[in-house]
Parts: C-alpha cells; structure tokens; sequence
C-alpha cells in the first residue's frame, strides 16, 4: 500500500508541466533582486551620509555668518537686517527641502 502511493505521487509529479529551468530562472532573480537591494541600502547610507554633512557645513557657515553680523563693529562686517532675515529664510527653506527629499528617497 506504501508503494502504491508513492507510484501515485511520482505519477502526478510527472504529469505536472514544471520546468527545472524556470525554477533555476525564478531562484537567479529572487538572488539578484537580493543583491540590488543591498547595494541600493549601501547607496543609500553613502548618500545620507554625505547629505548630513554638507547640510551641518552649509548650516556652520550660516552661522558663522550670523555670528560676524552680530560682532560687525569689532571685525567690520555688516550686513542689513532685511538681508540677515532673508539669508536666515531661504537657508532654512534650503536645509527643511533637502532634508525632506532624502529621508522621502531613504525611507519609501
């Protein structure tokens, strides 16, 4: 009776049209879509790296000119306050932009 439903199984296994090929195929993508996913969260790591810290310079430099307006009598370096307001604005339009449009492409 064992025998018989092996012979039975072995016998539905032949009939069905699966292909070794399209497995080895299915099994090669299923790896290479592995792959690219960790090369695309290496690439993304590098990216927000090099975001952070262009964004903590370009955010040291705003402030180092912020910090020159306010000591301009002692180095000499003026700036009108509509200017510091709009500097002050359009670097945090910036920085608020650029923030957002990475952490939207790190974490769809």
């Amino acid at each position: 009776m064992l025998n018989s439903d092996l012979d039975d199984l072995l016998k539905k296994s032949g009939d069905s049209d699966i292909d070794a090929n399209e497995i080895d195929l299915n099994i090669n993508l299923t790896q290479q879509e592995i792959s690219d996913r960790i090369q695309d969260r290496e690439e993304r790591k590098k990216y927000a790296y090099r975001t952070f810290i262009f964004l903590s310079s370009f955010t040291g430099f705003i402030i180092l000119i912020i910090i020159g307006a306010g000591f301009s009598e002692a180095i000499n370096f003026k700036l009108d306050n509509t200017v510091l307001i709009s500097l002050i604005t359009s670097s945090l339009a910036s920085i608020v932009g650029i923030f957002i449009l990475v952490m939207r492409y790190l974490f769809r």
